[in-house]
C-alpha cells in the first residue's frame, strides 16, 4: 500500500498522526510524509515595509522555513517508527492541494491521510479548503482525520464503524478494513442502511455475532424483502472481515443514509467511519450532497472515504 501523509505544522495535524499511530499499515508499505509551504507571512510584512536588500531577507526566512520542516517531518518520522513501512519524507512549495494531488498521480498513492480544523460542536467539522479540494479531486481514498484532545492517548483501541451497501467501492472499504491492522480490543459496527421516503418511519435492527438466523427472520419480518437483502449483505460483509479476534456488531436501519451513518458513529462514539466513495446509484464520485461528502463534513470523528481502483 503507498500512503501519503500530508502534514502542516499545526493541531490539524495531530489527529492524522494520532490516527496512523492506531491503524497499522500493511507490512512493507509505502509512507510519503509530505509538508508544503508557501512563501511566508512575513515576507509580505517585510514588503509593505519596503525594505532594502528583500531577496536576502526573502532567502534567509525560506531558509528557516525549510529546516523546520525537515525537523518537523524527522520528528514525525519517530513518532511512527513503530510501524514496518518504507517512509520517505518530502517537503515542497506552491499550494498545498496542487502538491498533494499532484504527489498522489506521481507516486500512485493508494491512501492518502489529512487533517482538519474548524470543527464545531454543533454540526460537526467543516472541512478547509485543501482537504475539500483533495476530497474531490484525488482517484485514490481518503481519510480526513479529526483530533480527538479529551481522548486517552494511551488507549489503542479503535470504534470503527463500517458502512456498507454492497458496490465496488463498498467492496474497496472492506478491503481497507482487513488489509490496515487494528489493535485487539477494538470493536467494529457494520451498518447497512435502507433508504426510506421522506413519509415513512425511521426502523432499526441491530445484532452481535449471535442470532444470525433470528436477526434475518425478523429483518424480513420489519422490512420484506429489502430485509433479506440487507441481512445477507451484512453477513456477507462480516464474513468477508477476516478479523476473527475483533467484536463486531451489525445494525440494518430504514431510514437516510447520511443521517443514519453519523447517528451511529455517534452513539457509538467511534474514532473512525469508513465508507465507499460512492453507492449503487453510481453518482459522480463526491457530487455535492453525496452520502460521503455528507458525513465528511458533518461526523464528529475521523472518516475514511474508499474508492474501488482498477489495477493496471
Amino acid at each position: 500500500m503507498k500512503v501519503l501523509l500530508a502534514l502542516e505544522k499545526t493541531r490539524a495535524s495531530v489527529g492524522a498522526i494520532r490516527i496512523l499511530k492506531k491503524l497499522f499499515l500493511p507490512k512493507g508499505s509505502n509512507l510519503f510524509l509530505l509538508h508544503v509551504h508557501a512563501i511566508p507571512q512575513k515576507i509580505t510584512g517585510l514588503a509593505k515595509e519596503r525594505i532594502l536588500k528583500l531577496s536576502k531577507h526573502v532567502e534567509n526566512i525560506q531558509k528557516e522555513e525549510l529546516e523546520q520542516a525537515h525537523q518537523f517531518l524527522s520528528k514525525t518520522e519517530n513518532t511512527l517508527r513503530h510501524q514496518d513501512v518504507r517512509v520517505q519524507s518530502l517537503v515542497k512549495k506552491g499550494f498545498p492541494g496542487e502538491e498533494i494531488l499532484k504527489l498522489i498521480r506521481t507516486k500512485g498513492i493508494d491512501l492518502v491521510v489529512l487533517g482538519t480544523r474548524n470543527y464545531s460542536k454543533v454540526t460537526g467539522f467543516l472541512i478547509g479548503s485543501v482537504s475539500q479540494w483533495v476530497l474531490q479531486e484525488s482517484p485514490c481514498s481518503v481519510l480526513i482525520a479529526r483530533n480527538h484532545p479529551r481522548k486517552n492517548l494511551n488507549d489503542r483501541k479503535i470504534k470503527l464503524l463500517l458502512a456498507t451497501d454492497g458496490s465496488l467501492d463498498a467492496q474497496a472499504a472492506i478491503d481497507f478494513v482487513n488489509a490496515v491492522e487494528l489493535p485487539s480490543s477494538s470493536q467494529i459496527t457494520v451498518l447497512h442502511v435502507m433508504q426510506k421516503q421522506v413519509y415513512e418511519t425511521e426502523l432499526a435492527l441491530r445484532m452481535s455475532r449471535k442470532d444470525e438466523e433470528e436477526f434475518a427472520r425478523l429483518a424480513e419480518e420489519l422490512f420484506k424483502a429489502r430485509g433479506r437483502e440487507g441481512a445477507k449483505l451484512l453477513k456477507e460483509t462480516r464474513t468477508a472481515l477476516s478479523l476473527p479476534d475483533l467484536h463486531i456488531d451489525e445494525q440494518l436501519v430504514y431510514g437516510n443514509a447520511a443521517a443514519e451513518i453519523l447517528k451511529s458513529a455517534r452513539n457509538m462514539q467511534a474514532d473512525l467511519i469508513v465508507l465507499g466513495s460512492r453507492g449503487l446509484s453510481g453518482v459522480k464520485q463526491m457530487f455535492l450532497g453525496s452520502v460521503s461528502n455528507k458525513v465528511v463534513h458533518r461526523a464528529g470523528c475521523s472518516v475514511a472515504v474508499i474508492r474501488h481502483q482498477h489495477k493496471k
